[in-house]
């Protein structure tokens, strides 16, 4: 089946039944299983779909002022109470209604629609540690804190979707959950939420991620594996100190430190063949040029699709350390978190649905399939965990600074793009 046109058949029919026969294509070739949803993509009338173009367009200058007092006030993961507190004000004059936090900085509201099954829309909230140098006027206000992950963006997104609903809710087809996730990052705070009830009796769940390098306009994503697992890891070399100028009298744990750093760049070296990936990312040792500490410590990440390669990198990793660590005659510790240890797989189904809404209803808007997962990790893994539902990279620009860079910033172009797409992909779900 191609896209090409059929006398008398609309183009829109025929993009979705295109749509539909990749999904089929695509779930067998990712061995990902039909999961009975009871949802299904439906046509929208015109008239919601000019109506929501028209309301996002009015709340554009709204969710931009939103997006960049968020920016001017970054919230670390668990942390972010100013940042809740505002989306309650927000979310207090719709008709949505508002749950009692289940982790204290979340922010959960439910707009009913004509089935009582439920869609969740997610967005997260959190910031990270980072120095800002992206010279715009609302740069953060708080030294050492920054949005480097677009989260400014992504809730400004879900906002928007949420005012624009709420005017619009005689149109929706199902109940919609709004989810305003607090410490995404390195806090895996979405497993929890999860675990909680935050997706409880829902049917789907999906969520948006700004996407650099990826044109303005540009909606990308795959059926199956989407984003990688992960595993954190802490390695402590225990030594003896002493005075710089007498290292015979301790055991200093820097020369192992540095061993080991350069082992795991080798390590990486052979498993980035195979959709692997680890690197070292801080290394702390000493306070003064001329004291030898007591410990040197390494902080990094491992990410993997594969769970046998992620076992093989754990056991290689606390191997190697230990080896080192007898070497030069100093103790080791090797800590791991585990919590994101579960790729974010996207069902065939919550894969057509977003690409259908994209190719019938989103026309200046381009549909991009993702040749091959990211090695980028998300805790939203954790919401299509017995559902359906996808992820989607929201392009942000060729020339948008990379995520966690001290330049990033999230564009205001591409949010009127979430918003549409938050709010199509909603109205064009039928239980």
């Amino acid at each position: 089946m191609t896209e090409k046109d059929i006398p008398g058949v609309p183009a829109r029919v025929l993009r979705y039944c295109y749509c539909l026969s990749r999904v089929c294509r695509d779930s067998r070739l990712c061995g990902v299983q039909d999961r009975g949803w009871s949802m299904k993509s439906t046509s929208i009338d015109p008239q919601p779909v000019a109506e929501v173009e028209e309301r996002v367009t009015a709340i554009l200058p709204q969710m931009i002022e939103l997006r960049h007092d968020l920016h001017r006030h970054p919230e670390l993961a668990l942390q972010e109470i100013r940042t809740s507190a505002h989306l309650r004000t927000l979310l207090s004059t719709t008709p949505i209604t508002l749950w009692p936090p289940l982790l204290g900085t979340d922010v959960i509201g439910e707009l009913p629609g004509a089935s009582p099954s439920v869609l969740c829309l997610r967005a997260d909230i959190d910031a990270i540690a980072g120095e800002e140098q992206s010279g715009v006027p609302y740069a953060s206000q708080h030294a050492g804190l920054m949005h480097a992950c677009g989260h400014d963006g992504h809730t400004a997104m879900l906002a928007g979707a949420a005012l624009v609903l709420s005017d619009m809710q005689t149109y929706l087809p199902m109940t919609v959950r709004f989810i305003f996730q607090p410490g995404e990052e390195m806090r895996c705070a979405g497993r929890e939420l999860v675990a909680r009830g935050a997706c409880r009796d829902a049917d789907a769940a999906f969520a948006l991620h700004g996407w650099p390098g990826l044109p303005v306009g540009t909606i990308s994503s795959r059926a199956g594996t989407l984003l990688a697992a992960g595993i954190e890891f802490r390695i402590t070399f225990h030594g003896v100190g002493c005075h710089g100028a007498m290292p015979e009298r301790g055991h200093n744990p820097i020369p192992p430190a540095a061993a080991m750093v350069s082992w795991i760049e080798r390590l990486y070296q052979q498993v980035r063949s195979n959709d692997g990936v680890i690197s070292a990312c801080t290394l702390h040792a000493g306070t003064q040029a001329n004291i030898i500490p007591d410990t040197a410590q390494i902080e990094g990440t491992m990410r993997y699709l594969d769970a046998d390669l992620g076992e093989s990198m754990v056991s290689e990793l606390t191997d190697a350390a230990h080896a080192i660590a007898r070497e030069y005659q100093v103790d080791v510790n090797v800590h791991l978190d585990r919590s994101y240890d579960l790729p974010t797989r996207n069902t065939p189904l919550g894969y057509g649905h977003l690409r259908h809404v994209v190719d019938a209803y989103m026309p200046d808007a381009v549909w991009q399939d993702a040749a091959r997962p990211s090695l980028v990790m998300e805790d939203f893994a954790f919401y299509l965990v017995e559902r359906e539902g996808a992820m989607a990279g929201l392009g942000l620009g060729e020339g948008a600074a990379p995520l966690h860079s001290p330049a990033f910033d999230f564009p205001d172009v591409a949010l009127p793009i979430g918003i549409r797409l938050f709010c199509l992909t909603a109205l064009a779900a039928t239980p």
